[in-house]
């Protein structure tokens, strides 16, 4: 008994179990994981080093190249990045492709024992180094609490409230503020007081220092209890720092007390350089970068936040808004109904032709057993914890063209059968014995197509590894479906012509086989017919665009800016502030966040953000579509170039599938950094004469400025 035996003499059950798979099917499209992008790991680190007041000679050579020396013994090593600045040192760790997922912790806790070890060989005044190895971490959802007079402390107050609200939702993951301003306590000790007092600014400084300290003040018996002492000496206001009690003068105790608000000017303000800033169409703003779990479906996710962020909304006072900056559920949303979108103008277009080809009843057989498929791969995803998103939702688009194959195969034999007057059911345990095995070896072919994928051990495989997952599960199933409800549905639904009724063909069918015919019979002419359309397709070809990897369909782009080295956060401050005036009168722009000091947080796979630079800010900028991207870019870049011609600025698209952030890229390495310069500036004047090439620029940028004194 062959499968489509056994569907034929089984088909209660062959029918019910179809319909359980078929609701399977449909609970799990609700159920499963709803992603944006595959999950990733980066397998990426960078370990930081402050060494204040050094050079960056200095650095290079008493930190970085000590570091790296001991990074490079890690075997899984493929590439290590330094950028070394005065007082800091950076150096980026790149781990072979060939690292596995499960591998990279280990290889996290190698790095830190490396770097461990070679905290022995750095200067005494260099501080302990930080293994920073989160990169992969997407924060998806993106959301900014903007005020234009609520001071930025208590900004800082209900972006903490938000931030502990979200937490409780079920399925996020960690959640940070950007942008938050550090708030501090100014004591300027004028000398002339000191002098009336005969102090010294050291003298203040040690007791303030210990009065704000921490520290076991004892314990003392009461009966039958040890009773613990708390010290209630922490500083809780600036009165209280004003009301402290300075001992020192030079007469006894009684006479040498005094207030430090009687010698010291003391104010509350906030940190000063800032480290970063924030701010939501050019007004002040704290962000809140939120990661979801691994799996969970950011849709319902992301409705349960909307509520959550709404409810809060209703505590805040007037003039305090919440806004949102990048939303990952409304882009899922918008990739999976394109995919449903796609699926059914696929089914429509199938069962349209096959209609005209082959009669109604097997267009819609065919259709229903394309839908049958997907809905059981679908349990499959389920079952093995396959996420909808943009890389598994493409290969559903790209397999539905052959999905339908084993389907069509079986229905027309079917067909054939019929009308050569074999009985119902001979005929589809006919089709079925003369057609598995072939199918079955052209499924296993096509499927074989994603076996690179699998065989390879890269970042490129793991972001692609749902392709051949759901390409070789779909096409299984496909032949599964072919060979048992396909031929039920045949058996059920179409009947042998009467004796003496011939088979109805639609003229377009009879022209097509009459056409057919002709080819076959007349090769030399047909070929001849062919090759005007052949040589028109090749004429074509240098038409058609070439890209490696596309740019992202959403409608955003980013705004790098950066300034000469050395550049003070207050001068990128202000002429970003320029800028975002100049984005409220675009048309093209829906809205926009800035961040100075330091670029937005990781919102997709594919962003890597820039480390923190005085001199850097970028402008994450939503336009009303796709479309108006490139008028805006366009007179972006003519009016940057006038207002700003000392900045570097530009514009650059959200990528699929790669972190690059040029299109062309090239490395200079070397001893003599004189010699490096000059390589890049000769690269750079060869590509400014291409007139297609703009943006160009090295990361070394301009020489910064120092001081240097000497002491006698």
């Amino acid at each position: 008994m062959n499968l489509a035996e056994f569907a034929i003499r089984q088909r209660t059950f062959v029918a019910f179990f179809t319909v359980l798979c078929v609701i399977a099917g449909i609970a799990s499209y609700f159920k499963l994981g709803k992603l944006e992008d595959p999950t990733f790991t980066v397998k990426s680190a960078v370990v930081v080093t402050l060494y204040p007041g050094a050079s960056a000679k200095e650095v290079e050579e008493q930190v970085t190249d000590k570091i790296e020396t001991k990074l490079q013994e890690m075997a899984t090593l493929d590439e290590l990045r330094s950028l070394s600045k005065p007082g800091m040192s950076m150096i980026f760790v790149d781990l072979a492709e060939t690292t596995t997922s499960s591998e990279l912790p280990q290889q996290w806790d190698l790095l830190r024992r490396k770097v461990n070890d070679g905290k022995l060989l750095l200067p005494p005044t260099a501080q302990v180094s930080i293994v920073q190895d989160e990169f992969s971490e997407v924060y998806g959802m993106l959301f900014a609490i903007t005020s234009d007079d609520i001071p930025m402390a208590q900004l800082k107050d209900y972006a903490q409230e938000l931030q502990r609200r979200l937490k409780a939702v079920k399925g996020i993951k960690k959640i940070e503020l950007h942008g938050v301003q550090q708030q501090v306590v100014n004591i300027d000790l004028p000398e002339e007081r000191l002098a009336r007092y005969q102090l010294s600014a050291a003298q203040v400084i040690s007791q303030l220092n210990s009065q704000n300290a921490i520290y076991d003040a004892g314990r003392f018996k009461a009966g039958i209890e040890r009773v613990r002492v708390e010290q209630n000496s922490e500083f809780q206001s600036v009165n209280d720092i004003a009301n402290f009690v300075i001992k020192g003068g030079v007469g006894d105790l009684s006479t040498g007390l005094i207030r430090l608000g009687d010698i010291a000017d003391i104010t509350l303000d906030y940190q000063e350089p800032v480290l970063s800033q924030s701010r939501y169409n050019g007004k002040n703003a704290i962000t809140l970068a939120v990661s979801p779990v691994d799996g969970v479906n950011v849709v319902s996710l992301g409705d349960t936040l909307r509520q959550t962020i709404d409810d809060f909304e209703q505590t805040l006072p007037l003039g305090v808004d919440i806004q949102d900056i990048a939303f990952q559920p409304d882009e899922v949303t918008k990739s999976i109904n394109n995919f449903v979108s796609n699926l059914l103008e696929s089914v429509l277009i199938v069962v349209a032709v096959l209609w005209v080809f082959m009669g109604m009843k097997s267009a819609l057989i065919v259709g229903s057993s394309l839908l049958i498929t997907i809905l059981i791969t679908l349990v499959f995803m389920n079952v093995m914890g396959i996420d909808l998103q943009r890389v598994s939702l493409g290969t559903f688009i790209l397999a539905l063209g052959m999905l339908v194959d084993n389907a069509i195969v079986i229905v027309d034999l079917f067909i054939v059968k019929l009308n050569k007057g074999v009985e119902r059911t001979k005929a589809g345990i006919d089709a079925v014995k003369e057609t598995a095995l072939p199918l079955l070896a052209a499924t296993v072919i096509a499927a074989m197509g994603t076996l690179p994928v699998i065989l390879s051990n890269t970042d490129a495989s793991e972001f692609s590894e749902s392709v051949p997952q759901i390409m070789m599960s779909s096409l299984l199933f496909s032949w599964i479906v072919a060979v048992t409800v396909t031929v039920l549905m045949c058996w059920y639904f179409i009947k042998p012509a009467a004796q003496g009724e011939e088979q109805k063909e639609s003229k377009f069918a009879a022209g097509f086989r009459s056409a057919v015919s002709w080819m076959v019979d007349n090769p030399k002419k047909g070929l001849v017919a062919v090759l005007p359309l052949i040589a028109l397709t090749i004429a074509l070809i240098p038409q058609v665009r070439v890209v490696f990897m596309p740019t992202s369909d959403r409608a955003i782009v980013f705004l790098d800016y950066w300034l000469p080295n050395g550049a003070q956060i207050e001068k990128t401050s202000a002429d970003m502030r320029k800028i975002e005036a100049w984005l409220l009168e675009q048309p093209e722009v829906d809205n926009f966040a800035t961040y100075v000091g330091a670029s937005a947080p990781r919102f997709s796979v594919t962003v890597e953000p820039e480390p923190f630079d005085p001199a850097y800010g970028q402008i994450l900028i939503n336009t009303e579509d796709y479309a108006s991207i490139a008028t805006l870019v366009e007179r972006g870049d003519v009016w940057l170039k006038q207002e700003f011609p000392q900045a570097e600025p530009r514009f650059r698209a959200l990528k699929l599938a790669t972190s690059d952030k040029y299109s062309i890229e090239a490395r200079f390495s070397g001893p003599d950094p004189v010699v490096l310069e000059q390589l890049s500036r000769q690269a750079q004047d060869i590509l400014e004469q291409n007139p297609y090439a703009k943006y160009i620029r090295d990361d070394w940028r301009q020489e910064s400025k120092g001081y240097q004194t000497d002491h006698k």
